[in-house]
């Protein structure tokens, strides 16, 4: 039997399918989305190994409007999409929404994330976006999802930032203790705009997080400021949350971008000392008491111990090849701005999720040798001859160049490396 919230929240999206994103657009434009839920980039950054996703079986939990099951669609060439949400309205959206875009080879069910092990499946890859900060049990949640993934597959999901959304969270139970949650949506998020656009000043507003431009859609309200259900987390309850469910960290999707390096000038040494002495998610959580300015705490799982990653030797990269990211070499409006670079010897700067602060830029010296990655698959050796050509280096100069940043720009998933026979 369905919990009451769970019914609250069923009812929500059968009126307001989330979020509201008109049906013709595409989602090859989101890079950010495509990055996050490429099972190539996930199990690279999960094994360092090069998985294609033509034959995989991939899960989208909660579709809501469809807007990310497209994404998945976009990023994931030749997989099997499964599809399934709380809401049947929000499931006939979303086949509306592949239909039209062509995705055919898509399984859509009107389900509770709790009946998904009914359908007798494991996946691959699975990606529940804005769902498990809202289920009366996480922990059971990812209980499930761990039962129907496969013993190498991941899992992608993400947590409401408790410090970040400290805010929405006390106007909740503000609009809360005024009944606004019980009304119907239209009214009460008329009711919220009539209360934020008489409050005494703007700089109140903005305390409170208010934009009008972003709710005049209701279904943006609903999201935030009359959302049931919704709660906050840091990094040591997510630690938590996965070893309760017996899963494993593989990474923060945006790791980089939770550096402590990033919030100083320059870090003090007795810092990076007692920093040192973390482990990777307590520096995590260091840099969320400093500075919470992540709406969510997106993450990758797998079965613990699944994996096994060592840092490649010059011998790997110097006898293998190096692609860039599929999300990249598959992107039009990528290679346009990137061929462009190359054959004028510009610098290249883009917005780029596994970057630190999301921003990427590669100097024209580098793109001299760079550019030809929009070709395929290089070896690595062959980028070592044109540095060395374009630079006019010495061999041993040319090749400890072009491996730094290489390894640099791997360390972001912006290149990907398959080392050859072992």
């Amino acid at each position: 039997m369905a919990s009451s919230s769970t019914e609250s929240l069923r009812q929500l999206y059968e009126e307001l399918p989330y979020p509201n994103v008109p049906i013709s657009t595409s989602g090859r434009g989101a890079l950010d989305g495509l990055y996050r839920m490429s099972l190539t980039t996930a199990q690279y950054a999960r094994t360092r190994a090069i998985v294609p996703s033509e034959g995989s079986l991939i899960l989208n939990a909660g579709c809501g409007s469809g807007w990310e099951t497209l994404i998945l669609a976009e990023a994931n060439p030749g997989a099997r999409l499964v599809v399934c949400d709380l809401s049947a309205e929000s499931v006939r959206v979303t086949e509306r929404r592949l239909r039209y875009h062509g995705f055919v080879n898509v399984e859509l069910h009107a389900l509770n994330l709790f009946d998904l092990e009914q359908l007798g499946l494991q996946f691959d890859f699975i990606s529940l976006n804005d769902v498990l900060y809202l289920l009366d049990d996480p922990v059971a949640g990812l209980k499930v999802l761990k039962r129907v993934l496969k013993p190498d597959g991941i899992l992608r999901a993400n947590l409401h930032h408790a410090y970040q959304r400290e805010v929405i969270f006390r106007m909740q139970k503000a609009f809360q203790l005024l009944g606004l949650f019980e009304l119907p949506t239209p009214e009460a998020s008329n009711l919220v705009r009539e209360f934020m656009n008489n409050l005494v000043s703007d700089e109140a507003r903005a305390a409170l997080r208010w934009n009008p431009e972003i709710y005049k859609d209701d279904t943006n309200m609903r999201a935030n400021y009359l959302l049931p259900s919704d709660k906050g987390f840091l990094i040591p309850d997510l630690m938590r949350m996965l070893k309760e469910a017996e899963l494993g960290l593989v990474c923060l999707v945006d790791y980089s971008d939770w550096d402590p390096a990033l919030l100083f000038k320059e870090m003090p040494e007795w810092l990076k000392t007692e920093l040192d002495k973390l482990s990777p998610a307590d520096q995590n959580h260091f840099y969320e008491l400093i500075y919470p300015n992540h709406r969510l705490i997106d993450f990758w799982a797998e079965h613990p111990g699944s994996s096994i990653v060592f840092p490649w030797s010059d011998t790997d990269w110097l006898g293998g090849t190096v692609q860039l990211n599929p999300v990249l070499a598959d992107n039009p409006e990528f290679r346009q701005n990137f061929g462009k670079a190359y054959e004028k010897k510009l610098e290249f700067a883009m917005n780029w999720p596994g970057a630190s602060r999301g921003r990427l830029k590669i100097l024209p010296e580098q793109m001299t040798w760079l550019g030809s990655l929009l070709q395929g698959p290089t070896p690595v050796i062959t980028l070592v001859e044109q540095a060395n050509q374009a630079k006019k280096l010495e061999p041993e100069t040319a090749q400890e160049q072009v491996l730094t940043y290489l390894t640099g720009l791997e360390e972001f998933l912006f290149v990907m490396l398959d080392p050859g026979a072992k």
